[in-house]
């Protein structure tokens, strides 16, 4: 157990119980083997191919998030692979998910990213369809000799998705035999609900697409044996170092410790301007810099009975660290009780080379705050931004670049995997969950379809 573990323990103790399970005192990280992995499923198009079939085709995936469709007739597209997928509020107040396909000649139809309409119209030959997807007219179906008995509206209509929402985001499962989405997110998602993720509003949203695979993508954000070496500005206001991890049937969770200085710096006691700027320090609080964390749980204590903030029903971990869980395949949830973060990886749609990563912020508003405006963009691999800049006010400058830093990251990794020189990735203790995860991989393209998340 590392340091901070065994501060806190000492100071909250173990007791409670609550709807997420504390990761303290730690289970043991369990032993799943420790065979390299290849580095031709970063390159190889078979794979990728095989990943589409058998995985992406089979999962559920997080489309938009429900404040994007606030009113009957908003939509939103959703890029994901060489699929276009629409999402769109219906006049009944359902949302639902199609194929974003016109089933005359297959051209894409609707060709915005978002907005509201009454009705969705093919721009090339006029066909149209309502917001429940159903045919709302052919232009000139006299022309047409199938349908001289009549045009087959069942037959025409936008092809659905199987959907749902759940903590505030609009899933969809291309598989028509998926099993729900709670199912699938199992006890992780159990967890995540105490946060009420879904009153969270999203505030900020741009996508990048990075030179690499998007499984270095997901690898680069699931484990913290990394943060000392790629990011030590971390480790004067986080602990990424020998964190508790667990494996949750096919996803995973890690505890990522907030609020507090690293055991592997000498001084963790000093206030330094960062640590000020950083640790989010409760007023009037004159302890050492590494306590900061306790202090913030006995102040949230003090308050869980006024705050909107569900502070009552979380245990004293969430209240100052950040819950880490990923569902397989491409989704990532970082959260604290006041903002939730979500990383998206998205496979590219012809190369494996490249991969897209996206970055939605929600922030656990006042009730009745309407959601804010705000610019989304996607930044190609050879426009990237400097990422402090393309936030703005929406994420920290210090944490905007540590996602800089993980970025630059995806061109010589992707180079670096496919020399000849690689004899495979050496994973240890800290980096279960990328074995976890590559052996998940390896079993949907074995053909065995876990329909249970938590199975």
């Amino acid at each position: 157990m590392a340091k901070i573990e065994n501060e806190f323990v000492e100071a909250r103790g173990t007791n409670g119980k609550f709807q997420a399970r504390p990761f303290l005192p730690r289970k043991p990280i369990p032993d799943i083997g420790q065979a390299k992995i290849d580095g031709e499923r970063f390159h190889s198009r078979e794979f990728m191919q095989r990943e589409w079939d058998m995985i992406w085709t089979r999962t559920w995936n997080i489309g938009c998030h429900v404040t994007e469709l606030e009113e009957p007739g908003d939509f939103r597209v959703h890029s994901f692979g060489r699929e276009s997928l629409l999402f769109v509020r219906g006049e009944d107040d359902v949302i639902r998910g199609f194929y974003n396909i016109c089933q005359h000649r297959g051209n894409v139809l609707c060709q915005v990213r978002e907005g509201a309409t009454e009705r969705f119209k093919c721009p090339f030959h006029g066909w149209e369809w309502n917001l429940d997807g159903s045919l709302r007219q052919v232009m000139h179906p006299q022309l047409f000799p199938q349908f001289k008995n009549g045009v087959p509206k069942d037959d025409l209509g936008m092809v659905p998705l199987k959907t749902d929402t759940w903590g505030g985001w609009v899933w969809f499962n291309m598989d028509e035999n998926a099993a729900p989405l709670r199912d699938f997110l199992g006890e992780a998602g159990r967890h995540l609900e105490t946060y009420q993720l879904e009153n969270y509003n999203l505030i900020d949203y741009k996508s990048f697409e990075w030179k690499g695979n998007w499984k270095h993508a997901h690898d680069a954000f699931n484990e913290s044996y990394h943060f000392e070496a790629l990011h030590p500005e971390f480790l004067d206001f986080a602990e990424g170092f020998d964190v508790p991890i667990e494996l949750l049937g096919i996803h995973s969770r890690m505890l990522n410790f907030n609020h507090t200085v690293s055991e592997v710096l000498s001084d963790r006691d000093s206030m330094t301007p960062i640590r000020m700027k950083m640790l989010g320090v409760p007023e009037g609080y004159e302890g050492s810099a590494k306590d900061v964390h306790l202090a913030i749980v006995e102040y949230k204590r003090s308050i869980q009975d006024e705050s909107y903030i569900p502070y009552k029903q979380m245990n004293d971990e969430q209240l100052a660290h950040q819950y880490h869980y990923t569902f397989f395949p491409g989704t990532t949830f970082t959260s604290t009780p006041e903002m939730s973060i979500v990383f998206r990886y998205r496979p590219h749609e012809s190369d494996p080379n490249y991969c897209y990563y996206d970055f939605l912020i929600t922030r656990h508003d006042p009730p009745g705050t309407l959601p804010p405006e705000f610019e989304y963009r996607l930044y190609r691999h050879d426009e990237l931004p400097n990422y402090a800049e393309a936030f703005d006010a929406t994420f920290d400058p210090v944490l905007a670049n540590v996602l800089q830093q993980d970025g630059t990251n995806m061109p010589t990794m992707q180079q670096g995997t496919a020399s000849r020189g690689f004899k495979g990735m050496i994973l240890g203790e800290q980096e279960v969950r990328l074995r976890h995860f590559h052996q998940t991989i390896d079993r949907y393209l074995r053909g065995d379809f876990p329909m249970r998340g938590d199975r």
